[in-house]
């Protein structure tokens, strides 16, 4: 187990996901002039910083970039905003979601609690209402002059409804980060 509730992906696995991801991101890049980028999820192939950095170190930064999602990150245990440094202008798109304080940093296998008990203890929330800190991540990508997609993520609450989630959201955006929608 990775400590994120799944077990890890056996290393003969991993070299065929990146040759596939190679070949791929080449043929993007090559016959469709857009960039290939893959997104860690837990529950996946691809899920810890062991998996995703091997994917990343055997594929071309030219062919193969990553999609950050902060919460998927952070749940399999690696900071969001460590990674965004680390990996820097190999991140092609940001997935902006928040998740509870209980489940940061890989605290509790997701994979595990999220199905049976989500709608008592959910794993998502509004941003700004968990333990994500995109303060921290948007003074980072201000400060590296970061150029790209911010996507919002947003599942639904037990408690309210996908209106009020977003307006909670929304504000936290503008309010908070100081970004304009």
């Amino acid at each position: 187990s990775n400590g994120a509730g799944v077990a890890e992906t056996p290393l003969e696995d991993l070299k065929n996901i990146a040759l596939t991801m190679e070949a791929v991101g080449k043929r993007c890049k090559e016959e469709l002039g857009i960039k290939f980028g893959f997104h860690a999820h837990l529950g996946s192939q691809v899920a810890t910083e062991r998996e995703l950095m091997y994917v990343l170190e055997n594929t071309n930064p030219d062919h193969v970039y990553f999609v950050l999602d902060t919460s998927m990150v952070n749940m399999a245990g690696i900071d969001p905003i460590v990674l965004a440094k680390r990996l820097g202008n190999r991140i092609c798109e940001y997935h902006l979601k928040d998740n509870a304080k209980n489940t940061l940093h890989g605290a509790k296998p997701p994979m595990v609690d999220m199905p049976v008990d989500y709608f008592n203890n959910p794993i998502s929330c509004p941003l700004g209402e968990g333990g994500v800190d995109f303060p921290g991540l948007v003074d980072y990508l201000k400060s590296s002059q970061w150029r790209g997609h911010l996507v919002v993520e947003l599942e639904t609450s037990p408690w309210r409804t996908p209106k009020a989630s977003a307006a909670i959201t929304a504000k936290y955006i503008r309010d908070v980060l100081k970004i304009e929608l």
